[in-house]
């Protein structure tokens, strides 16, 4: 690590809530040299303390939240932290990634990255400041949604140091597989249930305070990396205009033109234009918006904070943010809805409720098509129409699942065990259990190969944005179809993912470049070389040893493929049917596992361990 104080305080915070206590480590200095921070600081801190049999959620599981260098400077978008855990959706590795204010604050107040252990015997909460850490009584905040609970804790906060807060809502209290962590009330930690662990451990939320800097060593390279990305980001069309103008529900129309819009639990990707016309990012922009917002330093500010006026239902007048595209398409054309109200209020509901808005639409979307085939009944006291198309059963529906009610106790589940408890396993729409987001593998080998071998499960962040890559790539684009490019491609697309995640910076910036200016300033913060060819020694370090744990805890290549709907049911775009083959499947597996340096069953060998300096933990 470079001289300490610059880019990292040099501490690592272990809390055991089981005994109630916590202590402040040094941070290893070579962790930093070959982890970085965020993602991957957060994955080897995670792999050294956890065993990967451990039931995700029993007291063995470990949670590890991790800043980077860049987080409290000035870097555009640098304000975000990372969680990673064992997910109890999946079994596999859980990671996931939050914007807001939350990551910057924990990094004011003295810590580099928080490990989460054991167990508390009854609700708690942590108090956390450069002067102090406690572990408080939650009982007061238990059964608090998530909106209330941050109310409750910011009360009579010191003016100019308003703490930050984390925390889980009922669905993390019920361990609802899918649950989300939030911040700023609406920014979540959303992928693969890390509310759950969190609600498992009787953690309600995390509070942080500080006024501690992230000093810069080289300030003369930090700027011309800073200088360099604020040009670029001003430059590109998506950072420069779409976003702020838009935000992220501007893709609902784009994604629909290149014919990759799912709809009806993934049966086909055909909408017609009226339809689309009253979910788009236009609409929202002309009916529901009040303002556009932004996470901690960034310059593009996608936030929607939105509006939902009263309408004949007698609902009243609310007001929140979002929804985002994949909330739009999940819990929309997904589940056969284009009721942008009923989508935006339910969106607001997951957001109290802790809920992760990806996974809940396309379990709704599973229950839907379950419904519609007889498999599944919703009956006794929730009475609702699990019909396609019927957007009035979404927010019931997340209060139900929040707090596992009636059918809701089974959709807390998630889709795939959703489906196999109807007999119908074929109708989860998840890869290693994770429901698949809102573009159609079948519109790009790319993305569908990004999926299959994403550490998490069906994610279009940890698996690869392949979208950004074969539509809006520009010198970078790539035929969609490509069996030849795919796995070379995607490759590249989760190693800027992984170096995104470990910077504590947003994917969007990667609209606008890549790892060059992101050198500069990582070298000029730590006073280390971080060059761009050391940065990709970073990125497929990280990426081998999340492989690693995910094969102690059982992954095999017969986990890294997609539901059989895409290799039988075809999509038509341009005149043509499009399908992704289990030939396909198998040679672009094949072919990323070559690309990989991994073994022809996805594992990473002695040689390539060696040369990333990873000492594995078990034969």
């Amino acid at each position: 690590m470079g001289e300490r104080g610059y880019g990292f305080h040099g501490k690592v915070l272990e809390i055991d809530l089981t005994r109630g206590d916590a202590r402040a480590l040094p941070l290893d200095p070579g962790l930093v040299d070959l982890y970085l921070g965020g993602r991957g600081l957060a994955t080897r801190l995670f792999y050294d303390a956890v065993d990967p049999g451990c039931d995700p959620l029993g007291p063995d599981n470990v949670v590890v939240i991790a800043a980077s260098p860049l987080v409290g400077t000035s870097a555009p978008t640098a304000g975000r932290g990372h969680m990673v855990f064992k997910s109890p959706l999946t079994g596999f590795i859980g990671s996931a990634n939050s914007g807001g204010t939350w990551g910057a604050a924990f990094k004011a107040a003295g810590y580099d990255a928080l490990v989460l252990k054991g167990r508390a015997a009854a609700p708690v909460y942590l108090d956390i400041s450069p002067e102090a850490v406690r572990v408080e009584s939650a009982a007061s905040l238990w059964g608090l949604d998530v909106h209330a609970a941050t109310d409750r804790m910011t009360e009579g906060a010191e003016p100019g140091l308003r703490p930050k807060i984390l925390a889980i809502g009922p669905a993390g209290e019920n361990r609802v597989r899918f649950a989300a962590v939030v911040n700023d009330k609406n920014r979540t930690y959303g992928r693969s249930g890390p509310g759950a662990v969190w609600g498992a451990k009787n953690l309600k939320a995390i509070r942080v305070r500080g006024r501690l800097k992230t000093a810069i060593k080289d300030k003369d390279r930090f700027q011309a990396g800073l200088d360099q990305a604020y040009h670029l980001i001003k430059q590109a069309p998506v950072t420069k205009r779409l976003m702020r103008e838009l935000g992220t529900a501007g893709l609902v129309e784009l994604i629909d033109l290149i014919r990759m819009l799912p709809h009806r639990n993934f049966m086909d990707c055909s909408h017609r234009e009226e339809d689309l016309e009253r979910i788009s990012g236009e609409t929202l922009a002309k009916t529901l918006l009040v303002r556009p917002g932004a996470c901690h330093a960034c310059p593009i500010g996608c936030q929607r904070h939105t509006r939902v006026p009263g309408g004949a239902s007698g609902a009243g007048d609310e007001k929140g943010e979002g929804p985002e595209y994949e909330t739009t398409v999940l819990m929309g054309p997904v589940c056969g809805v284009y009721d942008l109200s009923a989508i935006t209020r339910a969106n607001y509901r997951c957001n109290e409720l802790g809920l992760d808005t990806i996974s809940f639409g396309g379990t709704v979307a599973c229950a839907m098509e379950l419904f519609e085939a007889g498999a599944l009944t919703a009956d006794g006291d929730d009475g609702l129409d699990l019909r396609f198309g019927n957007g009035a059963a979404l927010e019931p529906l997340a209060r139900l699942t929040a707090r596992r009610e009636g059918i809701g106790n089974r959709l807390a589940e998630g889709s795939r065990r959703l489906a196999a408890f109807c007999g119908r396993p074929e109708l989860s729409m998840s890869v290693k259990g994770l429901e698949i987001p809102g573009y159609d593998p079948r519109a790009s080998l790319t993305q569908a190969l990004g999926y299959m071998t994403s550490p998490t499960g069906a994610c279009h962040l940890r698996g690869g944005y392949a979208v950004s890559l074969a539509f809006f790539g520009g010198a970078k684009e790539i035929p969609r179809f490509s069996l030849l490019q795919s796995p070379i491609a995607i490759r590249n697309m989760q190693n800027l993912g992984i170096l995104q995640d470990s910077l504590g910076v947003c994917r969007f910036t990667g609209y606008a470049f890549a790892a060059d200016p992101w050198s500069r300033m990582a070298s000029g913060v730590t006073g280390l070389d971080f060059s761009t060819a050391r940065l990709e020694e970073v990125e497929n370090r990280v990426a081998v040893l999340e492989r690693l744990f995910n094969i102690e805890a059982g992954l095999t290549p017969a986990d890294d493929w997609l539901p059989a709907r895409f290799a039988s049911t075809p999509i038509v775009i341009d005149g043509r049917e499009r399908v992704v083959s289990e030939a396909a499947m198998e040679g672009m597996r094949r072919d990323y596992y070559r690309v990989r340096e991994w073994d022809a069953a996805g594992r990473p060998g002695p040689a390539l361990l060696r040369a990333l300096s990873i000492k594995e933990r078990r034969p």
